[in-house]
């Protein structure tokens, strides 16, 4: 399990994706938008923003948290690089 810690900037719901070929409609999902300060090389850090999809009922647990530093689990989809600090 990876643990995510960051400012939470926002909670939103995505658009409604309709598939062109199908026309079958997928409902938008809901998503925080983390702030989160990346550590460099050098010592230095910088600010990125991460949009990340949480299940419905996760949402009640972070939505008095607007502002403040949160933590988040998250799992990894796709490639991602990580490197030891």
């Amino acid at each position: 399990m990876l643990t995510l810690k960051g400012t939470l900037l926002n909670i939103f719901t995505s658009s409604d994706y309709t598939n062109q070929e199908t026309k079958e409609s997928t409902k938008g999902k809901t998503k925080l938008q983390l702030l989160v300060k990346v550590p460099l090389k050098n010592g230095g850090h910088k600010n990125t923003l991460y949009d990340l999809t949480v299940p419905p009922e996760k949402v009640a647990k972070y939505s008095n948290s607007i502002n403040k530093e949160i933590d988040v689990e998250v799992g990894i989809m796709g490639e991602y690089k990580f490197y030891g600090i």
